[in-house]
């Protein structure tokens, strides 16, 4: 397991140069999130339980539809923390890639949510709108913010096991919504305090980013994010402990095709697993030697080699060899017998 300061390191390097999309993005979640509830305050004005409900209805249809958009956000979080290419398309990929999947999984989230959310809703509904003391209005705020607050806080701990479905989705789109759900909840089995401490430390720069005027909220929840998803890299066994090397994949390779002086020395003492080394670049290369080197390299190997005493006497010069004397009558002849 990675620890998390580790985690939190690789989650910078894979940010650096890239905060400016990965903020775009959620600049574009928050617009979505608080247009949803403008426009549903808008259409649905709180003046009979009807238009309440019909405005808590589309509220949760438009939740939703955020959290979809939100999954592509993580997807593009893994292209990043990947070294992958990424762009602010990835935030729509699925309504693009079986979105039926993620909206099961996204609807068991939202529900959960609305349940927990429950107490604060129930208590905002009922507050009276005409009130003119301000101490009143104050202690009502108060109240209002801290069944908000505890019901954040209780949502985030009963989904924790469920942290992971989007990831996973991510990776395996085909993978149904409450298979994915419950894949997550097998890998969460024995990370589940390790990921809340995770969590947990980033909670002193939420309150530092008061003094921002939660501006810092643009930099600190990419960064929170990206943490996590080294988290579930961790998970899949994708990541390695600093000062680990992984076999390189690219680049130059000495060994298959440029021998060093070991090889060598290897080759001449083991000539068989040189040859067998030889016989797989050939079969590598798709070397296939033809029919008259193959009887030239035979015709080669069953030579003798010759001895010194035969080379020597190939080099000595040849003795000249006595004309033969020519015997058979010439034409002269009979005169010069003749004359005698």
């Amino acid at each position: 397991m990675t620890p998390t300061k580790e985690l939190k390191k690789r989650a910078r390097e894979a940010l650096a140069e890239k905060m400016g999309t990965v903020i775009l993005a959620f600049v574009v979640l928050i617009i979505l999130s608080f247009g949803s509830g403008w426009i549903s305050s808008a259409l649905f004005p709180e003046n009979s339980k009807l238009n309440i409900a019909l405005g808590y209805v589309f509220s949760f249809i438009i939740s939703i539809l955020i959290n979809v958009i939100s999954a592509g956000m993580l997807y593009m979080y893994l292209n990043i923390a990947r070294n992958k290419e990424f762009s602010l398309n990835d935030l729509f990929y699925f309504f693009k890639k079986y979105p039926d999947r993620v909206i099961t999984a996204t609807f068991v989230l939202a529900f959960i949510n609305v349940l927990t959310m429950l107490p604060y809703t129930i208590y905002g509904y009922s507050l009276p709108t005409d009130i003119s003391d301000m101490n009143l209005l104050m202690e009502m705020a108060v109240k209002s913010g801290v069944l908000m607050i505890i019901g954040t806080v209780v949502y985030e701990i009963i989904t924790i096991p469920l942290e992971m479905t989007y990831y996973i989705l991510a990776d395996n789109p085909q993978t149904k919504g409450m298979d994915a759900l419950k894949e997550s909840i097998e890998m969460m089995r024995g990370n589940f305090w390790r990921y809340f401490l995770l969590k947990l430390s980033f909670v002193p720069l939420m309150f530092l980013s008061v003094f921002t005027f939660y501006i810092a909220l643009l930099w600190i929840l990419p960064y929170m994010t990206m943490t996590e998803t080294m988290f579930y890299r961790d998970l899949k066994g994708e990541l390695k402990r600093s000062g680990e090397t992984e076999p390189p994949t690219y680049g130059y390779q000495s060994e298959p095709y440029f021998k060093s002086v070991d090889t060598e020395a290897e080759a001449i003492v083991n000539p068989e697993a040189d040859q067998d080394d030889r016989a797989e670049k050939s079969d590598l290369w798709n070397i296939q030697p033809d029919s008259e080197s193959r009887e030239s390299a035979d015709n080669e190997s069953t030579e003798q080699p010759q001895t010194a005493e035969e080379i020597q006497e190939e080099k000595k010069p040849q003795e000249e060899q006595p004309e033969e004397e020519d015997n058979e009558p010439k034409p002269w002849d009979e005169y010069f017998n003749r004359i005698k």
